[in-house]
């Protein structure tokens, strides 16, 4: 295997034309230069430079296949100084993708993470996936993400995890309706109602369906959306009622709307920034996850 040591040798006996002046750009000894020269020539099995007399000077001159492979030298140093340049870049965060699945329900609490990171690491490419949770774990376990939010509850054996958020679960009504005094709602009471759903690919979606069928109903879903405010306009349509966070629910208007605590079951709407145990992460998702823990302090990784 050929060593750039003794390419970058040669190039600078090439440009210097003196074993002197390359001996003493390189810190060498004049002696080693010729030696490691010599190693070349024998690994290569071609003569790559001749002495030639020039006046009273004599001068080294590179041969018509060491032209050839001068050239070749060149451009393998480049590549070399161009791949440490990019590493130095990866680890300077000058270069590199963050890679984060970003469920629809939910994208809205980490604006200001993103704003900052954006702010401090402008040179990092963000790449979304925007899916719903059980999405954004099937595609942490395929490699396919380097971070995602997760909707509890996950294996912790397999995820890294930095708590986001917990809030409860409230039936969305019209504040003139007959339940809006309500100050809490059994899931049982409303399998006459109409239910305006999330898609089936939102494990929110899958936690509200198994909390009905353990009640001995299935719900009659007249509307599947992955647009919480647009669950609020039907329901604000009286096209039905719709499960909602609670964090959803207060950005609502009281005087149009209401919402009442749901009860057994008592179902939390607990997010998570996850990563993979045991996978190397690269310093673009280390700098994530610090913005996150800085954004919401109050949980560290498990």
């Amino acid at each position: 295997m050929l060593s750039f040591k003794l390419l970058r040798c040669f190039v600078t006996l090439v440009k210097t034309k003196s074993f002197t002046h390359t001996a003493d750009k390189l810190h060498l000894t004049q002696p080693t230069i010729s030696k490691m020269l010599q190693q070349l020539e024998e690994q290569l099995g071609v003569q790559l430079l001749v002495k030639a007399e020039s006046g009273r000077k004599r001068q080294i001159e590179l041969t018509e296949i060491g032209e050839r492979i001068y050239q070749h030298a060149l451009d393998l140093l480049q590549t070399q100084q161009n791949i440490f340049q990019e590493i130095e870049n990866y680890q300077a965060l000058k270069t590199g993708t963050l890679r984060l699945g970003v469920p629809p329900l939910g994208a809205q609490l980490l604006t200001p993470a993103l704003f900052d990171y954006h702010q401090q690491w402008s040179k990092i490419e963000l790449s979304f996936l925007e899916v719903g949770s059980r999405g954004i774990e099937q595609a942490l376990l395929n490699n396919e993400l380097d971070v995602g939010v997760l909707l509890q509850p996950f294996d912790t054996n397999i995820f890294n995890a930095i708590e986001l958020c917990d809030y409860p679960l409230m039936v969305l009504l019209r504040r003139d309706s007959l339940w809006a005094t309500r100050t809490s709602i059994r899931l049982e009471e409303l399998q006459q109602q109409s239910f305006l759903m999330f898609p089936e690919n939102f494990s929110l979606n899958s936690i509200i369906m198994n909390a009905c069928q353990h009640y001995g109903f299935e719900p009659n879903i007249v509307c599947k959306t992955s647009q919480w405010n647009l669950l609020a306009d039907m329901v604000l349509q009286r096209m039905g009622i719709a499960l909602l966070p609670q964090y959803y629910t207060n950005m609502l208007d009281p005087h149009l709307f209401a919402a009442v605590p749901l009860q057994q079951p008592y179902i939390r709407w607990h997010l998570f920034m996850a990563w993979r145990k045991n996978y190397a992460i690269s310093p673009a998702v280390q700098a994530w996850i610090k913005i996150v823990q800085q954004h919401f302090p109050h949980k560290r990784p498990d």
